[in-house]
């Protein structure tokens, strides 16, 4: 992580770069601490796409 001193030496193409570069695009690299909201939203996410078919 980068302390607000650190963004603000930086030009703002190393801020963009820093900020692309934090951004995970798969979920398999999720942090083990946030695992469990990735759980979570499946859960969710598979509970409302059995219930839209039940309802059609």
């Amino acid at each position: 992580m980068l302390t607000a001193a650190e963004l603000d030496a930086m030009t703002p193409a190393e801020r963009e770069a820093a900020f692309e570069a934090s951004i995970i695009r798969d979920l398999a690299d999720v942090p083990a601490e946030y695992r469990h909201v990735v759980d979570e939203l499946r859960r969710r996410v598979l509970e409302r796409e059995a219930a839209a078919r039940q309802a059609s």
